[in-house]
C-alpha cells in the first residue's frame, strides 16, 4: 500500500505569536474555523524523521523516571515509526485573506509542516473517565 501526505502549511513562531500558515491552495478550508474556540492540529515532526527515529519503539518518557521503558504507542514520544504530531489549541483568531490561523500555543517549532487542522469537538473529543499511566497523573491540565 501506498499513499501521498501533502503538507497544507507550516507552523510560524516569531517572538510571542504562534500562527500557521496555510497554503494558497489550502486556504478555502480555512472557512469558519474561527467560529470553534480550539482547533487540534496534525503536524511533521520533521527533525525526527530519521531511520534511528522511525524505528524506535520502545522509550523511557521523561515522567517515568527510569522505570520499565514504554511502548511509543503508549507515550508522547516523538520518535516513531510515522512522526505525526499533534496539538489542542485555542483559536485566538484567523486572517482569511492571509491564510493564517494564530494559536495560544504550539508544541511545533518554527517551520514545521502541518499535515492537518480539524475543530475540537467537546461531544466527541473530551474522555471524562479516561485512565492515564501512573507517570503522567500529575501532568497540568492545559484547558
Amino acid at each position: 500500500m501506498s499513499f501521498t501526505v501533502v503538507p497544507i502549511g507550516h507552523v510560524s513562531k516569531v517572538e510571542e505569536t504562534i500562527k500557521i500558515v496555510i497554503d494558497d491552495e489550502f486556504s478555502a478550508g480555512l472557512t469558519h474555523v474561527e467560529l470553534f474556540s480550539h482547533v487540534i492540529i496534525l503536524w511533521w515532526i520533521d527533525r525526527r524523521d530519521n531511520r534511528a527515529d522511525r524505528t524506535t519503539l520502545l522509550t523511557n518518557p521523561p515522567r517515568n523516571k527510569g522505570l520499565t521503558p514504554s511502548g511509543v504507542f503508549a507515550c508522547r514520544s516523538p520518535s516513531r515509526p510515522n512522526p505525526i504530531g499533534h496539538t489542542i489549541a485555542a483559536v485566538l483568531r484567523v486572517d482569511h485573506d492571509a491564510g493564517e490561523v494564530y494559536l495560544d500555543h504550539m508544541d511545533a517549532d518554527d517551520g514545521t509542516p502541518v499535515l492537518d487542522i480539524e475543530p475540537y469537538m467537546p461531544s466527541s473529543d473530551c474522555v471524562s473517565d479516561a485512565r492515564v499511566a501512573p507517570w503522567f497523573e500529575t501532568l497540568q491540565r492545559r484547558y
